[in-house]
């Protein structure tokens, strides 16, 4: 399992990255080649619990949606990418 997703969410790229030594958060948004968004996050282990018996790839899971249902929240309201038209 990778510590990364990448997918594609609204005609975005979307990239989601989780360090566990850090339990960093890096995620990045381009549209149309060009970066629109970036920025880190802390995941607090202690959201889930377990989180520390669970495998790498079982955390691995956890962190990469966690960050990944932020950044689909964020362009359906608005707040990255083009405007739509109705």
């Amino acid at each position: 399992m990778s510590n990364e997703l990448k997918f594609e969410y609204e005609g975005m790229e979307v990239s989601v990255t989780y360090d566990p030594l850090t339990n960093k958060v890096k995620r990045t948004v381009t549209e149309f080649g060009m970066l629109i968004h970036n920025d880190e996050l802390t995941f607090d282990k202690s959201l889930v619990a377990s989180f520390d018996v669970m495998s790498s790839e079982e955390q691995a899971k956890i962190v990469t949606a966690w960050g990944s249902a932020g950044i689909k929240t964020r362009i359906e309201e608005g707040q990255l990418g083009s405007i739509k038209n109705a």
